[in-house]
């Protein structure tokens, strides 16, 4: 039983690191990267008519409402706010891969511990002849429920990394593709 209560922690900690890698990776619905492709080979109007057709490209819309502001000073102020609106997307469950790291060893070495204690008491109440093997099985249950926390948060530690990478990486596509809109070197 412990060692389902550790793999489901395991596994619940898991998918919650993957949904925070898809949240750094897809903050918006386009690329800014294509975006910017797209701007090169075919013009704004062609990236205009693709966004605003597209109900589920929300922050790009509002970042070419914000670009084609006639007034500077409000126009820059509205680009910055969707470059922040940007930063706060990719923020999103930023925190989740550390806690579920946390949460993820804690509930293998807990439930390892447990299994380890109940096993012991079992395994001392037997027959001497038998007593070296039930307590060697009991410490290889132990430790593969161990394990599982292990893994749940090296999963977790990889995500974190990961996530962090491919956000500063978007952040810096998103920067080019608000230079190459705005006409900026």
């Amino acid at each position: 039983m412990l060692i389902l209560v550790a793999a489901v922690v395991a596994v619940g900690c898991v998918w919650a690191c993957a949904r925070r890698l898809r949240f750094a990776g897809a903050p918006t619905f386009f690329h800014p990267d294509v975006l910017r492709a797209e701007l090169a080979s075919k013009g704004i109007e062609r990236v205009r008519r693709v966004v605003l057709a597209t109900p589920q490209a929300d922050w790009e819309r509002a970042l070419l409402g914000a670009i084609e502001e006639p007034n500077p000073e409000l126009r820059a102020g509205l680009v910055n706010e969707q470059l922040s609106e940007l930063d706060f997307r990719l923020a999103r469950w930023e925190r989740v891969p550390r806690v579920c790291a946390s949460i993820a060893s804690s509930a293998g070495f807990l439930c390892g511990s447990l299994v380890l204690r109940f096993g012991l008491t079992a395994a001392t109440a037997g027959p001497d002849e038998v007593r070296s093997q039930a307590i060697t099985g009991v410490v290889f249950q132990a430790v593969n429920v161990a394990a599982l926390g292990v893994a749940g948060a090296s999963f977790a530690i990889a995500a974190h990394v990961r996530a962090k990478k491919v956000a500063k990486k978007l952040q810096e596509q998103a920067d080019a593709l608000v230079d190459a809109l705005t006409g900026a070197p």
